[in-house]
């Protein structure tokens, strides 16, 4: 990435920009913001120091690092992961990633203002075990980005909490916890800064998942109060279904395995060579709603979610991607699979995936029908 670095100064707005990072001597060190911007988006620069970790390895008792070069094996970035860092702000995030040696590439206040600790051409620690979609340890290859929110409410922490700053947590059905809102400009600058870095690296919306969705039943980040869909359809950031009306009694043949099989082929626990995590049906499910459906976030595979669960891989089947302009053709193989393997109880629903018009792709394709019959009457005209 070619990196413009901006030197702000309080007194004047003294500007440098240079192709590698910026040097100046200025008298108030305190006054300086280098920034870099990634396709328009701005962020401010405040790189971790690997020598300032304070947690010990338990096997070498060395300090642990917080970022480390790629190797050749690991430099293309395909995805992007989705926090929330349980902090107030960026300057206690930062102290928490020396204390606990993990780190993260990027982090957006409450206020909106983003923050970029390393840059992605190191690997950061932002997800233990994990899987998406073939992929496993996603620190190699996905980008971590954080947003200054506490999650969910923990009474532990009650003296901590700014009520008035982050507002009263609120309780959503089939969960006992209490969830944190993002704010207004939490959102608009996540969602802008996931869509600069998709460009910036041709990450595909599929890849712009969550915390949960890649280590189903340990964590709950991003949570179900990020608006997914919203930064899709605002910023373009990641993917989210678009709906259509579904009578289930077509479906009626499918079984509940079919259900979180159609999750596994999406993506959902899925490595390499088959599935990585041990899950019961259940922790897929509750993994899939934490994303997607957040109006019910108990395990259950009720009706409501069965019709989420067909939207999402009919209307992914049909999608053409913002950023690639193709359509996903190795889920489409996969899923295309299932379907003819399970011709006795898939049949209706190979039907629907492949009448499922998505709106935006046959709009894509209108226009460049139209473009093509422009082109052809200038041609005429001469």
């Amino acid at each position: 990435m070619k990196i413009g670095v901006k030197i702000f100064c309080s007194v004047g707005t003294l500007m440098c920009s240079y192709d590698a990072m910026a040097t100046a001597v200025i008298s108030d060190l305190d006054d300086i913001k280098l920034v870099k911007e990634i396709n328009d988006v701005i962020v401010t620069l405040r790189p971790l120091d690997n020598d300032k970790c304070r947690k010990d390895n338990p096997v070498t008792g060395e300090k642990e690092k917080l970022f480390r070069k790629r190797e050749d094996s690991e430099k293309q970035i395909k995805g992007i992961v989705l926090h929330y860092s349980g902090c107030p702000n960026a300057d206690i995030l930062e102290n928490a990633f020396y204390a606990c040696g993990i780190s993260s590439h990027y982090d957006v206040d409450f206020e909106g203002e983003k923050f970029e600790f390393v840059d992605p051409e190191y690997i950061a620690f932002h997800t233990r075990e994990s899987v998406w979609d073939g992929a496993i340890s996603l620190n190699t290859s996905f980008i971590g980005v954080e947003q200054d929110i506490w999650g969910y409410y923990e009474s532990s922490f009650e003296k901590m909490y700014d009520y008035k700053k982050f507002g009263k947590p609120v309780q959503l059905p089939g969960d006992d916890r209490k969830w944190f809102k993002f704010s207004k400009k939490q959102i608009k600058s996540t969602g802008k800064l996931i869509f600069a870095l998709q460009k910036e690296y041709n990450i595909p919306g599929h890849n712009v998942v969550t915390h949960s969705d890649i280590t189903m039943g340990k964590e709950s980040d991003a949570g179900p109060m990020f608006p997914y869909k919203e930064i899709f359809e605002k910023y373009g950031a990641g993917y989210y279904p678009k709906s259509k009306y579904i009578n289930l009694d077509k479906f009626s043949e499918l079984t509940d395995d079919d259900y979180v099989k159609l999750l596994e082929i999406y993506g959902f626990n899925k490595g390499k060579n088959g599935k990585v995590f041990n899950l019961s049906n259940n922790k897929v499910i509750r993994a899939f709603k934490l994303h997607f459906y957040p109006g019910d976030l108990s395990d259950d595979l009720n009706d409501n979610t069965k019709k989420m669960i067909l939207n999402l891989v009919a209307s992914y089947y049909n999608y053409e991607d913002l950023i690639t302009h193709s359509l996903d053709e190795k889920f489409r193989k996969d899923l295309d699979c299932f379907l003819s393997e399970n011709k006795d109880r898939t049949q209706s629903l190979s039907d629907f995936v492949k009448g499922w018009n998505d709106y935006s792709n046959l709009k894509a394709r209108l226009s460049r029908v139209g473009n093509f019959f422009r082109k052809f009457t200038k041609l005429y005209k001469r």
